[in-house]
């Protein structure tokens, strides 16, 4: 007996309305024993299902199948909750952000975002002379020292990503060596390609995410993965996190206000950790996959 992915997160309470749970699982969000999976994907008893919302991942194992939304408690009773602890408090402050699924910003929404940036970097840099000022006017001897914890500077604006980052299955192809892609996932702000016809193969994926704050998603990485640390590329800082025994490499590279991610799974039906590529061939191809995305950057 099998229940289709979508309504079951809905049924189980992991996502406020069954066309959320669609369309989490269209944007590449949602994956049943690490394959990414649609929203018709069938689960069992048995499979785990991961669902990745806010910013951060759910990891639950399916005891019961259920279709129909139910009380709380009643929700409780069908899955084994295996999610990462929420990242801290301070990660996860509110932040301005467009909202998913509005598309690419307008010419005339980059130039209100581009008037609020003057604006800010004006009222902070009203507020750190007038400090300093004030500073002068104490009396203290500080040798005119400057304290940075007293300005702030404005996100810069991130650059414009074409279609799937600017990348190609071509690309992603050569770069994987992953035989077999198709291209499963493509909107304004993710595309996926799968090696196999029923999402249980290599998958490499990319996400934009616009006007999110790469902390929150560098947190939730560094409770899900066995290894994460900061990186840089191409002059860009960011981060990585990876899993052997997964055989998943995700990296993340911040352009002020905005970020992309990459995220590069060797495993399949049937791989075992034996049978897995090294993780650091895994995440040399996401390393590259991310400076292509940069390259071809405007």
């Amino acid at each position: 007996m099998t229940t289709r992915v979508d309504s079951w997160i809905w049924a189980i309470r992991l996502t406020k309305t069954r066309s959320a749970a669609g369309a989490a699982c269209r944007a590449g969000h949602v994956r049943v024993n690490s394959a990414t999976a649609k929203p018709s994907t069938a689960v069992a008893v048995g499979d785990e299902v991961r669902v990745r919302l806010g910013g951060r991942e759910r990891v639950v194992e399916v005891t019961r199948l259920i279709s129909k939304r139910v009380s709380a408690p009643m929700a409780g009773e069908c899955y084994i909750d295996n999610s990462p602890p929420p990242p801290p408090r301070e990660l996860a402050g509110a932040v301005p952000q467009r909202d998913r699924g509005t598309g690419r910003p307008t010419k005339r929404d980059r130039r209100d975002l581009e008037k609020l940036r003057m604006r800010s970097g004006f009222l902070v840099a009203s507020a750190a002379l007038l400090l300093a000022l004030a500073t002068g006017c104490s009396g203290d001897d500080d040798n005119g020292s400057d304290d940075p914890a007293r300005t702030t500077a404005a996100a810069a604006p991130g650059p414009f990503f074409g279609p799937c980052g600017g990348v190609t299955v071509d690309d992603v192809s050569r770069i994987t060596g992953f035989a077999g892609l198709t291209q499963t996932v493509n909107n304004t702000s993710a595309c996926e390609w799968d090696a196999s016809a029923d999402r249980t193969g290599k998958v490499a994926s990319f996400n934009w995410y616009r006007g999110s704050p790469i902390g929150r998603e560098e947190a939730n990485v560094k409770l899900s993965r066995a290894t994460a640390k900061n990186i840089e590329i191409n002059g860009h800082k960011g981060f990585i996190g990876y899993d052997q025994t997964q055989g998943i490499c995700e990296i993340g590279i911040g352009f002020g206000g905005d970020f992309f991610e990459w995220s590069v799974s060797a495993a399949e039906r049937g791989s075992t950790v034996a049978t897995l590529p090294p993780i650091d061939t895994v995440c040399d191809s996401a390393r590259q996959l991310a400076g292509l995305v940069i390259e071809r950057a405007s």
